[in-house]
């Protein structure tokens, strides 16, 4: 497979043409079932709400492929404010392989942080996918829920009801970390097997926690981005590496 184009968007200038919504909608209605395509656009892509979006698109041939969506939005906890990072990817079936969307988000992120150092600042939004969610928690230090995190303690608990007062209850963690979405990753029957049968420890965390993410309920996953992040994910990384 060829190497995919890379183009970065923000939304405070030069945002989606009519023709890229068009193509975005294709990718939507491509890898998620049970959703509208046009709405989700619309509501992640178009609405008031978040302060900032960064977008990078994957183009092959002309043709987009694929996105990684970062959504900044202003929150309050405890009365004071905080910054809630969401995200939403897909890619058409054949280039969903590759990790393409990791270093995107994580650069985004502690770059928000890095220009920002006294906010406070949280990755907080569903994942529906354990892939997505294996992506993300295996190269970060800290994460709720992950493998490494059995039980949430009252903070942590406390954060799950501010992000996702919604929710429900897993019955293996104690907090608000499923949502009913409506929406799923289209798997083939070969794919969806091959992911409840899998070792890797994000995996089966993902799909003990979240046993029924074929069929419209995502995992909400809580990571903060601060320098205790950065140092043991960095720490993680080297040890993992050498």
């Amino acid at each position: 497979m060829s190497k995919l184009e890379i183009v970065d968007m923000n939304q405070e200038k030069d945002w989606l043409s009519p023709g890229l919504q068009a193509q975005l909608v294709r990718v939507i209605a491509a890898s998620f079932g049970g959703v509208d395509a046009r709405a989700y656009l619309t509501k992640y892509f178009l609405a008031d709400g978040p302060f900032a979006r960064t977008l990078r698109l994957y183009f092959a041939e002309g043709s987009c492929v694929g996105y990684c969506l970062l959504t900044f939005t202003r929150r309050e906890l405890g009365g004071k404010s905080l910054v809630v990072i969401g995200a939403s990817a897909a890619f058409l079936p054949e280039y969903r392989k590759g990790g393409r969307t990791l270093g995107f988000s994580l650069t985004r992120a502690f770059g928000y942080w890095l220009r920002h150092p006294f906010e406070r600042l949280y990755y907080a939004d569903t994942m529906l996918s354990p892939a997505m969610y294996r992506a993300i928690v295996k190269h970060t230090a800290i994460a709720y829920p992950s493998p490494h995190s059995p039980e949430p303690d009252a903070a942590t608990a406390g954060l799950f009801e501010t992000f996702n007062p919604d929710g429900r209850i897993s019955p293996h963690y104690k907090a608000l970390c499923l949502v009913d979405t409506g929406r799923f990753t289209a798997y083939d029957e070969t794919a969806l097997n091959a992911l409840k049968s899998s070792a890797k420890p994000e995996i089966a965390c993902y799909c003990r926690l979240n046993p029924d993410f074929h069929s419209g309920v995502a995992l909400f996953v809580i990571i903060p981005v601060s320098m205790k992040q950065l140092l043991r994910s960095a720490w993680k990384f080297c040890r993992a590496w050498f």
